[in-house]
């Protein structure tokens, strides 16, 4: 038997038995996709923040715009992490992208926790449930 028959007899053994080879990332492509996927939302971030011309940035906006970029870098290191040895990504490259991410996310947490006090005095305003202003008192002192 030549040794291409029985390649393919070992390849068609192993796919009846349920094995096959691991799927191996194609470290090019899915890195591509990935970077475009990241520069997309950071592309959206940095409209935002331009579009606000100096002033200061509305959170609840730059919460809800930050998010898609954070999906984005943790898919991005997720990656990188899992394929470090197959594709050859240097530490220096991951943990440069980990420390963006930590500063990304940290300034989003900080905005999405002062868009979430803002909604909450918002709704208690509405209610009548806000801070009171104490009425001046009539008549002379």
């Amino acid at each position: 038997m030549s040794q291409r028959r029985r390649f393919t007899l070992a390849l068609t053994v192993a796919a009846g038995l349920g094995l096959s080879a691991p799927a191996l990332a194609d470290c090019g492509s899915d890195m591509q996709k990935l970077a475009q996927d990241r520069n997309v939302e950071l592309q959206r971030v940095n409209d935002f923040a331009k579009a606000a011309h100096g002033k200061p940035l509305d959170p609840e906006g730059f919460c809800v715009k930050s998010a898609g970029l954070l999906r984005a870098e943790a898919a991005l290191i997720a990656y990188m992490d899992k394929n470090k040895d197959w594709c050859s990504f240097p530490d220096e490259a991951i943990n440069g992208l980990k420390a963006s991410h930590a500063k990304n996310a940290g300034f989003s947490a900080k905005a999405c926790t002062v868009a979430a006090k803002m909604k909450k005095m918002k709704e208690q305003a509405a209610q009548g449930g806000g801070p009171q202003a104490q009425p001046l008192p009539a008549g002379p002192l």
